[in-house]
């Protein structure tokens, strides 16, 4: 392609070099960069991308995108624009060949629920006979294959490379997570999002947003530009108060609906039911009511099946055949994800890592009625320091005991970030062990007929960073080990 025809597509560059050249490839990394390539210069939180434009032009660059002023003796053709992220999404997009245009894409956004929901729908959409692709935290499903996340939402690059994989492949649809630092840094620019999803907010990621105001604009970004989609779909939480506020402000767009437990939802669950096969309820839409069955536990999930039927309705599916499709549903990685099956006591893995993730699962195990509940769980390094004593004060109430071990302490100490967590203690019925291993046998050892132990935090995770280094550790691995081990020492 004709540098000549992106420059179209891009917003006002300033050019200084020849444009009638031939680009074969485009890159954020100057590593990656080949001969005949594009590099884009992004500024990173560690690294600016305008260090490495010397070293993109030594290693074939023909042209070079950044928001800085060429210097004067620059011979290579330099674009100067004023959102290296939006020129990097516009790029991608064009040299992908737009491939949501021939996609019908739904993106979920939220603080927690994002990867079951976008999971369920995946998962309903295919069933439907629409072949469905998958981006989120857990897995990239490209249709053909299944590939490990580096990203719940990755860069522009990389995700519009994965839709066009997507299309190539046969997918009709896509199922997708939105982050909140994704729909900030532009990196869903130029994706037609046809059916944009809300599931909740509460406090997570204020180190990068600042507040939850500024949190909440950046998730209804999603909102703004389905919304100015011809047919483009909401659908949000009617429960919760920023998803009231969602729709109060598209209270006039044509294609909005609600979705709770509240009788004003236009999806509505009623009369849940709960236990450790799974959870039931009726679902109620425009005087119909349907029975659901999900192998899906707790209270939080039935806000995540019913965001999940109602997109997959509002895109086109048939709402009983979702409904009956929905009891055959498949266990998501990492959440509420059980270890042990009909054992005297109950082991259960799931990612909360935010206080009201905490909250919700450690709910949802009280409603299965055990004898006590033993928690496991720590706070990620490098992260929104201000949630640490947030979620030891929800594991305190909501346990009977409460173990604070290591998450991802990344480049933080993890004894520094223990004792941020341990201030939001009231009482001292608690355990401080910095070894995870450790921690989970302690627990899992002290776990008696009936009970359940609840390890939290990294749910599908298989690493625990510390140092900037990735160590070999999944929790659901490590869990059953342990009750192996304490299993044949009660023997």
């Amino acid at each position: 392609m004709k540098l000549r025809e992106l420059i179209a597509h891009m917003d006002r560059p300033v050019v200084t070099g020849e444009i009638d050249i031939e680009i074969n490839s485009l890159e954020y990394d100057s590593r990656k960069v080949v001969s005949g390539g594009i590099f884009v210069a992004l500024r990173g939180s560690k690294l600016d991308g305008n260090d490495f434009i010397h070293q993109a032009i030594k290693q074939g660059a023909v042209a070079i995108v950044a928001e800085i002023a060429p210097p004067d003796n620059c011979v290579t053709t330099w674009l100067h624009i004023n959102n290296s992220r939006k020129a990097l999404a516009d790029l991608a997009d064009v040299m992908n060949g737009s491939p949501s245009q021939h996609m019908l894409v739904a993106a979920v956004t939220g603080t927690n629920g994002k990867t079951t929901t976008a999971y369920l729908l995946h998962y309903l959409l295919n069933h439907a006979q629409l072949r469905c692709g998958m981006i989120g935290t857990v897995s990239y499903d490209t249709g053909a294959e299944l590939k490990v996340a580096t990203h719940t939402t990755p860069e522009s690059l990389e995700l519009q490379g994965l839709l066009a994989e997507m299309l190539t492949n046969g997918c009709r649809a896509v199922s997708m997570e939105a982050s909140s630092h994704a729909l900030d840094q532009h990196r869903m620019r130029g994706v037609k999002v046809d059916a944009a999803v809300f599931t909740n907010l509460t406090q997570d990621h204020l180190d990068y947003h600042g507040s939850m105001d500024k949190y909440f604009e950046a998730k209804s970004t999603l909102f703004e530009s389905t919304a100015a989609l011809k047919g483009g779909k909401l659908i949000i939480n009617n429960d919760d108060s920023w998803g009231r506020r969602l729709l109060e402000r598209y209270k006039d767009h044509a294609a909005v609906y609600s979705y709770g437990l509240g009788v004003s939802a236009n999806y509505r669950a009623i009369n849940p039911r709960y236990d450790l096969s799974g959870t039931s309820y009726e679902l109620e839409r425009k005087g119909r009511s349907l029975l659901v069955r999900s192998p899906l536990i707790g209270q939080f999930n039935v806000y995540n099946s019913l965001a999940a039927l109602a997109t997959a309705h509002a895109m086109g599916c048939n709402l009983r055949d979702t409904v009956r499709a929905m009891q055959d549903a498949p266990q998501i990685p990492g959440r509420m994800e059980r270890v042990t099956e009909r054992e005297r006591f109950h082991i259960f893995v799931d990612y909360a890592h935010t206080p009201d993730g905490l909250i919700n699962a450690l709910s949802c195990a009280r409603g299965l009625r055990p004898g006590r509940i033993i928690t496991v769980f720590g706070c990620g390094g490098d992260r929104d320091r201000m949630k640490r004593p947030l979620m030891a004060r929800a594991a305190e109430e909501g346990s009977d005991i409460c173990i604070l071990t290591s998450d991802n302490p990344r480049s933080e100490d993890p004894l520094q970030i223990m004792e941020d967590a341990r201030k939001g203690f009231k009482y001292e019925a608690h355990t401080l062990i910095a070894d995870r291993r450790e921690a989970i046998h302690v627990a899992i050892s002290h776990a008696n007929d009936g009970d359940l132990v609840l390890i939290a935090g990294k749910g599908h995770e298989t690493y625990q960073e510390i140092k900037g280094i990735r160590h070999s550790f999944d929790d659901r691995r490590v869990a059953k080990q342990q009750f192996t081990r304490v299993m044949e020492d009660r023997r």
